[in-house]
């Protein structure tokens, strides 16, 4: 595995930093995204995507899904400084995995596609509703 660093747009201040850092497994020419993401939107664990790698500071600006890992991706922020331990429990009964950035409040969860989407909606509700603030930058729930 390797580090793959993705240059950001940052806009109005967000995100906080303007490169992050991801574990990657080369696959051919393209790459296997390896854990979730704080900060780059449209791609999810395990996606497989194209990126040409600046050669002057190593960043990835554009990359390209060649295959999509049907997983999904959802970031919440705890600007309420809620106990969330219940929250990341009922997560993991889930299926999710949950990964924190401590530092901006942040956390990003992993949703792998066969998980019961109606149980994580209304759990997600349910936090939202007690203060957490939520954003889905990769939503693959689609139903027929």
């Amino acid at each position: 595995m390797e580090k793959v660093f993705f240059a950001l747009d940052i806009e109005d201040g967000w995100p906080p930093v303007g490169v992050e850092s991801v574990w990657c497994e080369k696959v051919g020419d393209n790459y296997r995204l390896k854990n979730v993401p704080f900060f780059i939107p449209d791609i999810a664990r395990d996606d497989v995507f194209y990126a040409e790698i600046d050669p002057v500071n190593k960043h990835v600006f554009d990359f390209e899904i060649i295959e999509s890992s049907g997983r999904s991706v959802v970031w919440f922020m705890n600007n309420s400084d809620l106990n969330i331990s219940k929250f990341k429990e009922k997560l993991t009964q889930l299926g999710c995995s949950v990964e924190g950035f401590p530092k901006f409040s942040l956390s990003s969860i992993d949703v792998p596609p066969d998980i019961d989407f109606d149980a994580l909606e209304n759990l997600v509700d349910h936090y939202e509703n007690k203060g957490l603030d939520f954003a889905f930058p990769v939503w693959r729930n689609i139903e027929d």
